[in-house]
Protein backbone atom coordinates (compact mmCIF):
# COMPACT_ATOMS: atom_id res chain seq x y z
CA UNK A 1 0.00 0.00 0.00
CA UNK A 2 1.20 3.16 -0.48
CA UNK A 3 1.10 6.28 1.63
CA UNK A 4 -0.89 8.17 0.02
CA UNK A 5 -2.81 7.81 -3.26
CA UNK A 6 -3.64 11.03 -5.69
CA UNK A 7 -5.31 10.87 -9.02
CA UNK A 8 -5.49 14.59 -10.68
CA UNK A 9 -6.97 15.73 -13.98
CA UNK A 10 -6.76 19.38 -15.06
CA UNK A 11 -9.39 21.03 -16.52
CA UNK A 12 -8.81 21.59 -20.36
CA UNK A 13 -8.71 25.39 -22.00
CA UNK A 14 -9.56 23.99 -25.72
CA UNK A 15 -10.14 27.02 -27.22
CA UNK A 16 -7.59 29.33 -25.39
CA UNK A 17 -4.59 28.86 -26.99
CA UNK A 18 -5.57 29.16 -30.66
CA UNK A 19 -7.96 32.72 -28.97
CA UNK A 20 -4.71 34.06 -27.61
CA UNK A 21 -3.08 33.64 -30.94
CA UNK A 22 -5.65 34.82 -32.84
CA UNK A 23 -6.43 38.05 -30.32
CA UNK A 24 -2.62 38.68 -30.42
CA UNK A 25 -2.37 38.44 -34.45
CA UNK A 26 -5.30 40.99 -34.61
CA UNK A 27 -4.05 42.94 -31.93
CA UNK A 28 -0.73 43.12 -33.79
CA UNK A 29 -2.77 44.10 -37.07
CA UNK A 30 -5.16 46.87 -34.95
CA UNK A 31 -1.61 48.56 -33.49
CA UNK A 32 0.28 48.68 -37.03
CA UNK A 33 -3.35 49.88 -38.82
CA UNK A 34 -3.83 52.66 -36.31
CA UNK A 35 -7.62 51.36 -35.40
CA UNK A 36 -10.56 52.83 -33.91
CA UNK A 37 -11.04 52.64 -29.91
CA UNK A 38 -14.10 50.54 -30.46
CA UNK A 39 -11.65 47.91 -32.19
CA UNK A 40 -9.41 47.73 -29.08
CA UNK A 41 -12.46 48.15 -26.71
CA UNK A 42 -13.53 44.80 -28.07
CA UNK A 43 -10.41 42.95 -28.51
CA UNK A 44 -8.45 43.57 -25.05
CA UNK A 45 -11.64 42.12 -23.09
CA UNK A 46 -11.19 38.78 -25.51
CA UNK A 47 -7.78 38.48 -24.72
CA UNK A 48 -7.92 39.01 -21.55
CA UNK A 49 -10.67 36.28 -21.22
CA UNK A 50 -8.00 33.99 -23.33
CA UNK A 51 -5.42 34.29 -20.62
CA UNK A 52 -8.15 33.90 -17.77
CA UNK A 53 -9.19 30.55 -19.05
CA UNK A 54 -5.29 29.65 -19.25
CA UNK A 55 -4.70 30.60 -15.83
CA UNK A 56 -7.65 29.81 -13.98
CA UNK A 57 -7.63 26.10 -14.41
CA UNK A 58 -9.75 23.90 -12.64
CA UNK A 59 -8.52 20.44 -11.12
CA UNK A 60 -10.50 17.77 -11.01
CA UNK A 61 -9.81 14.15 -8.86
CA UNK A 62 -8.85 12.34 -5.88
CA UNK A 63 -5.99 11.66 -2.94
CA UNK A 64 -6.54 9.08 0.00
CA UNK A 65 -4.31 9.66 2.18
CA UNK A 66 -4.01 7.14 5.53
CA UNK A 67 -6.52 9.33 7.54
CA UNK A 68 -8.84 11.20 4.30
CA UNK A 69 -10.42 11.15 1.28
CA UNK A 70 -9.69 14.18 -0.60
CA UNK A 71 -12.10 14.87 -3.49
CA UNK A 72 -10.97 18.08 -6.12
CA UNK A 73 -14.11 18.94 -7.92
CA UNK A 74 -13.27 22.03 -9.99
CA UNK A 75 -11.97 24.52 -7.64
CA UNK A 76 -13.62 22.97 -4.55
CA UNK A 77 -12.04 20.88 -2.64
CA UNK A 78 -13.35 18.55 0.29
CA UNK A 79 -12.17 15.84 3.43
CA UNK A 80 -13.92 12.47 3.96
CA UNK A 81 -11.92 10.89 6.68
CA UNK A 82 -11.14 7.31 6.52
CA UNK A 83 -12.92 6.37 9.36
CA UNK A 84 -16.50 7.71 8.38
CA UNK A 85 -16.47 5.98 5.09
CA UNK A 86 -18.63 3.15 5.77
CA UNK A 87 -18.24 1.55 1.90
CA UNK A 88 -17.98 2.58 -1.85
CA UNK A 89 -20.48 1.55 -4.11
CA UNK A 90 -19.76 1.27 -7.74
CA UNK A 91 -22.78 0.75 -10.32
CA UNK A 92 -21.25 1.23 -13.91
CA UNK A 93 -19.61 4.73 -14.24
CA UNK A 94 -21.09 5.98 -11.32
CA UNK A 95 -19.25 5.79 -7.46
CA UNK A 96 -20.57 6.63 -4.39
CA UNK A 97 -18.76 6.67 -0.94
CA UNK A 98 -21.67 5.89 1.89
CA UNK A 99 -21.13 7.51 5.15
CA UNK A 100 -21.34 5.78 8.34
CA UNK A 101 -24.24 7.76 9.04
CA UNK A 102 -25.82 6.36 5.81
CA UNK A 103 -25.38 9.48 3.98
CA UNK A 104 -23.94 9.31 0.44
CA UNK A 105 -21.65 11.64 -1.64
CA UNK A 106 -21.37 10.85 -5.43
CA UNK A 107 -17.87 11.05 -6.51
CA UNK A 108 -17.52 12.98 -9.76
CA UNK A 109 -16.39 11.08 -12.81
CA UNK A 110 -13.56 13.58 -14.10
CA UNK A 111 -12.26 13.01 -11.07
CA UNK A 112 -11.77 8.82 -10.87
CA UNK A 113 -8.41 6.87 -12.02
CA UNK A 114 -10.16 3.71 -13.53
CA UNK A 115 -11.67 1.34 -11.15
CA UNK A 116 -9.41 -1.21 -10.45
CA UNK A 117 -6.70 1.32 -9.24
CA UNK A 118 -9.82 2.96 -6.81
CA UNK A 119 -11.14 -0.44 -5.77
CA UNK A 120 -7.28 -1.27 -4.68
CA UNK A 121 -6.70 1.60 -3.13
CA UNK A 122 -9.78 1.99 -1.51
CA UNK A 123 -9.59 -2.23 -0.17
CA UNK A 124 -6.20 -1.76 1.12
CA UNK A 125 -7.43 0.94 3.73
CA UNK A 126 -9.91 -0.99 4.88
CA UNK A 127 -12.70 0.25 2.72
CA UNK A 128 -14.96 -2.45 1.55
CA UNK A 129 -16.24 -1.88 -2.20
CA UNK A 130 -20.28 -2.79 -2.77
CA UNK A 131 -22.40 -3.89 -6.14
CA UNK A 132 -19.39 -3.92 -8.72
Amino acid sequence: MTPSFQYRVLGRARCAWPGLAAGTIMAGAAAWSGAAPWVWAALLPCLGICLLQLALRPIYGIRISPSALEIYEGFGEEALPLSDIAHLRIIGGDVRVVMTSGSERALPRRALPNAIALIREMTERGIPIRQV
